[in-house]
């Protein structure tokens, strides 16, 4: 029996070795050292631990003077966590971000962790901050108020530090995440144990992101992020689960072979009309999307959604759905209406975005019209878009005395009617959705900011929501959580909801 603490003892101390070491790898490497210094019985337990796990925290230029506030070098903490590993204590996890990284020495760490049988490698580089722009053209640059591109600038290209061949010959590993590089695989691919794939930000001079792929034959979770050579790409392992591609924007074209998708992620613009967007080849195992639209939406029509819309009617055992749009929540709802009316199967939907008008307010009530059988739902406005800057030519070139909005002008204005009450018209006062009566038993409202049109859309749900159990509301740090909570509970229909505000 472990001693009591009266005893001079601690049941933490008193576990076995293994046990200890499980919960150190769960730390960053430079605290699982510092607990050597507890006690003898843990001066030696951190060398037995299977994971290096170190952030750079310095910022600036590498050698410039923020360097000289650092306690520690970073390169002689990863070296030192590297080396400080017993003879018998393989590396198993190799997580590390680094900013401007020393080339050399970054080689050799690499190799180690791959001779070591690495399973889990992680490798997050940063470089000077103009390299580190977003490419997301529907994002303004806060200096010239021009939109980003959605390519690397010409300048830049290629400058990125060179992937390490033997991470591709690994076959040990894994899980592989690499953010910032530029792609160089070696003549040979050998990559049979993968599972999960995450590429972020990746250079690829050569076009070699499809091969890299494609010689993974187990692979069973793929993150593609702002990689912009990706146009057209087939992921041929038949093991797939889980697809997301974040602001890959010059990609028209995805084909996913396997026939057991489950999750599908895609941020980006509406893809061009005729392209086949992303298709799988058997739509009814997804069970989860995420559909997140970087662009305004307000110049486009009708058919400008027919590749979404079909992928998602295509899916129809969908269990989860979420829909992020622009200039606001559930914008063109029309369009997903019909679409829900046949996801019998859909239990959480999930929306982001704005409430700029009464409007807004109403496309949601029209959606869950349509969820029948809808049990969670899940809110996340966001503040109004704020108008675009006008550049003129002045001090280092530009101006921002002029603005003009990045959206339509009735897009942004909130109704006089509604602006300092939460009021319903009649129109939603008369709209009935089925799954408020009988399905639905959670409602999560993030950032809850107490704006008139969240108060209205807050008090449509609760006042019609008889099956409802529980209201939960993340609250913006302004309000109070008490008066916040008797006003939720006051439009409360049924009595034994529980209302939450955190």
């Amino acid at each position: 029996m472990a001693p009591s603490h009266r005893q001079g003892g601690d049941r933490l101390s008193a576990l076995p070795d293994n046990a200890l070491q499980h919960v150190l790898s769960h730390l960053m490497s430079d605290e699982a050292v510092r607990t050597s210094a507890l006690s003898r019985r843990w001066h030696r337990v951190h060398e037995a631990v299977p994971v290096v796990n170190l952030v750079d925290t310095k910022s600036g230029d590498r050698y410039g003077p923020s360097l000289s506030d650092l306690k520690v070098c970073f390169d002689h903490q990863v070296t030192s966590a590297i080396m400080g590993k017993s003879a018998a204590t393989p590396i198993r996890t190799f997580h590390v971000t680094a900013r401007h990284p020393p080339y050399e020495l970054l080689d050799q760490w690499i190799v180690t962790a791959v001779n070591s049988g690495v399973e889990d490698l992680d490798v997050n580089l940063s470089y000077y901050d103009d390299s580190m722009n977003t490419l997301c053209p529907s994002i303004r640059c806060p200096y010239t108020g021009q939109r980003n591109s959605a390519d690397f600038n010409k300048d830049e290209r290629n400058r990125y530090t060179k992937t390490h061949p033997h991470i591709f010959g690994c076959r040990t590993l894994r899980r592989l995440s690499l953010t910032n590089w530029t792609l160089d695989l070696p003549g040979t691919v050998v990559m049979a144990s993968l599972e999960t794939l995450c590429l972020g930000r990746i250079m690829d001079p050569r076009g070699e992101l499809h091969r890299l792929i494609s010689s993974c034959p187990c692979l069973v979770n793929l993150t593609l992020e702002e990689c912009p050579t990706i146009t057209e790409i087939a992921v041929t392992s038949t093991r797939l689960r889980t697809f997301t591609m974040i602001c890959c924007h010059n990609a028209t074209s995805v084909k996913l072979h396997s026939a057991c998708v489950q999750l599908l992620r895609y941020k980006g613009d509406l893809p061009p009309r005729g392209s086949s967007f992303i298709t799988v080849a058997n739509p009814a195992t997804v069970k989860a999307v995420g559909i997140e639209i970087c662009e305004n939406l307000s110049s486009k029509g009708p058919r400008d959604f027919d590749a979404v819309t079909r992928l998602i009617s295509q899916c129809a055992k969908l269990a989860y759905l979420h829909l992020s749009l622009r200039p606001s929540m559930a914008y063109y709802s029309s369009m997903f209406t019909s679409v829900l009316r046949d996801l019998g199967s859909l239990t959480h939907l999930s929306l982001r975005g704005c409430l700029p008008t009464d409007h807004a307010v109403r496309s949601v009530s029209a959606l869950l019209v349509n969820a029948k059988n809808l049990q969670v739902l899940s809110l996340f406005p966001l503040d109004p878009e704020p108008p675009k800057k006008k550049m003129t030519r002045g001090f280092y070139g530009h101006d921002n005395s002029e603005s003009d909005s990045d959206t339509e002008p009735e897009a942004v204005t909130v109704d006089e009617a509604v602006k300092y009450s939460n009021r319903m018209p009649q129109s939603l006062w008369r709209a009935y959705a089925r799954c408020l009566e009988y399905n639905l038993t959670r409602i999560n409202i993030d950032n809850y900011q107490g704006r008139p049109l969240e108060k209205m859309l807050a008090r449509f749900l609760l006042s019609r929501a008889a099956a409802l159990e529980e209201f939960s509301a993340t609250l913006a740090a302004r309000l109070q959580k008490d008066e916040t909570a008797k006003e939720l509970i006051s439009w409360r229909w049924n009595r034994h909801t529980r209302v939450t505000c955190n």
